[in-house]
């Protein structure tokens, strides 16, 4: 290939213009620095946020803990009323087992004979 001044001349024409469309192409940099106040508020925020969900965490399993014990006194009011003498030690079975399945709707509500 003969290199002669219009082929010279266009490469370097092509080379300046894909130069120009790059630059013009080319991702915008910012530079945004937050001032101290805000991201202080901004952990402040999130730790209250935090101790918002640790609350609703212990009172869901405060709530939980007494729901067992009231279904626990529901079931043994229920074997009273029939009659049938209540065997198991509850205190026993959710200490050694704190994880229990959940029970029947009909057992947890003495509808079972």
């Amino acid at each position: 290939m003969e290199l002669n001044a219009l082929t010279l001349g266009s490469l370097i024409l092509t080379f300046i213009a894909g130069s120009f469309v790059g630059w013009l192409l080319r991702r915008p940099k910012t530079i945004a620095v937050a001032p101290p106040d805000v991201e202080r508020e901004k952990t402040l925020a999130e730790a209250r946020h935090q101790g918002l969900l640790d609350d609703i965490e212990q009172h869901l399993s405060k709530t939980q803990q007494a729901l067992i014990e009231l279904a626990d006194h529901h079931a043994t009011l229920a074997a009273d009323l029939r009659g049938k003498p209540n065997l198991e030690s509850k205190e026993n079975v959710r200490e050694t087992d704190p994880l229990k399945p959940p029970r029947d709707y009909a057992d947890s509500r003495g509808q079972l004979l």
